[in-house]
């Protein structure tokens, strides 16, 4: 696998029998060591601060050694080997970097025939088929449980099945029905806008889930768009609309008797890389922007543009919760709405909860881990 290296002090350079080569900075590869007296054996946790490893760290020497390279340290003689296939999955080339990004599927009101669709008693019994639901929620950002049961709280099971419930103020679980007097318009019987909810937390929830109890009203109908292509859309139609969207942030807050919850953030998120990471829109919870005066205007011209593209009928995914199903939505970016159902000619009842998306991400290692499966990114 690994062709020669050589040694610079502070960089080791690997040549690969497969071409290409891969540069190692001394400092990372010192703090990557592996060894007893470095890593705990048992949880792999690190044994030493960064302050006890030397400011003037150098490779006094590297060689291959039955497929693993050893390095000599300077100052100090300590002693570390890596592995060549440990190596080559934490190349930092700029290739090698984007393919260990989770690969995402955009996709429109096209995909209607072909969501990602998973079966709650085919996932409780096969690990497979949880990791393949996963997988695909993971691709496109939301996905759909289908034959749960419809009993009160069956949400909690399969939040804390898939992740780890979050309490917030509206409790584990929140009912989503038509009520007189509501907090949240969630609660009345109109139609909603594509959403993510609630931007006025920090951190915000990264996954939602609604369970549907009962659906027999007239309307109501779930209504999904794809945030990151949206956000695809304005960044190729208005590159400053969106790189003004990406780096001024904005005020959102919710107030109720017992509680006043208020966040800072952009409405949309890029990583290093510029690659979109999330998209936090909320007309109804968007509070005031703090911003310099003479941008102003351009940032509410960038914010209706977005909106305008959420909006437009092609990239509108519109379904009918049954009871039974579960919608599991990646909160900053599948972002969710439903049209107006009338209450008075039968009976429309969900209950939602949040689940942090580490708690998913987590399990879907689990199980690849549990199935022998290569990790699909890189740790």
């Amino acid at each position: 696998m690994i062709r020669s290296l050589s040694s610079s002090g502070a960089t080791l350079a690997i040549s690969w029998t497969a071409g290409g080569q891969s540069d190692f900075p001394a400092i990372w590869l010192r703090d990557n060591c592996r060894c007893a007296e470095c890593r705990h054996p048992g949880n792999g946790q690190r044994l030493y601060e960064i302050t006890d490893l030397p400011a003037d760290i150098a490779i006094a020497g590297a060689v291959l050694e039955d497929g693993r390279v050893r390095i000599t340290w300077s100052p100090g003689g300590h002693v570390s080997h890596f592995a060549a296939a440990w190596l080559a999955d934490h190349d930092l080339a700029p290739a090698a970097r984007r393919a260990r990004k989770r690969h995402i599927t955009h996709w429109t009101k096209s995909i209607d025939g072909a969501m990602p669709v998973g079966d709650w008693r085919q996932i409780l019994a096969d690990p497979r088929a949880e990791l393949t639901f996963l997988d695909a929620y993971h691709a496109h950002g939301f996905g759909l449980i289908r034959n749960s049961p419809t009993a009160p709280g069956t949400v909690l099971e399969i939040g804390n099945r898939l992740g780890f419930v979050r309490v917030t103020n509206y409790g584990a679980l929140f009912d989503v029905r038509s009520v007189a007097n509501p907090t949240n318009l969630a609660y009345t019987p109109i139609g909603l806008g594509v959403h993510s909810d609630n931007p006025y937390r920090d951190p915000t929830p990264g996954i939602q889930l609604l369970h549907c109890l009962e659906s027999t009203a007239p309307g109501g109908d779930t209504l999904l768009v794809d945030g990151f292509h949206a956000a695809e859309i304005l960044r190729r139609e208005d590159g400053g609309a969106f790189d003004l969207l990406t780096r001024i942030p904005v005020n959102f807050r919710f107030q109720s008797a017992d509680a006043d919850l208020m966040a800072r953030q952009t409405l949309i998120s890029v990583d290093e890389d510029g690659e979109i990471v999330g998209v936090h829109f909320n007309n109804r919870s968007l509070d005031w922007l703090d911003a310099p005066a003479e941008i102003v205007g351009s940032w509410f011209a960038a914010y209706r543009k977005l909106a305008e593209i959420l909006h437009r009928p092609e990239g509108e995914l519109i379904f009918r919760l049954e009871p039974g199903d579960c919608v599991v939505m990646q909160n900053d970016r599948a972002l969710h709405g439903r049209t107006a159902f009338d209450p008075t000619k039968g009976s429309r009842h969900l209950q939602g909860a949040y689940v942090d998306k580490d708690g998913l991400e987590s399990r879907a290692r689990v199980l690849r881990r549990q199935l022998g499966e290569k990790r699909e990114v890189a740790a």
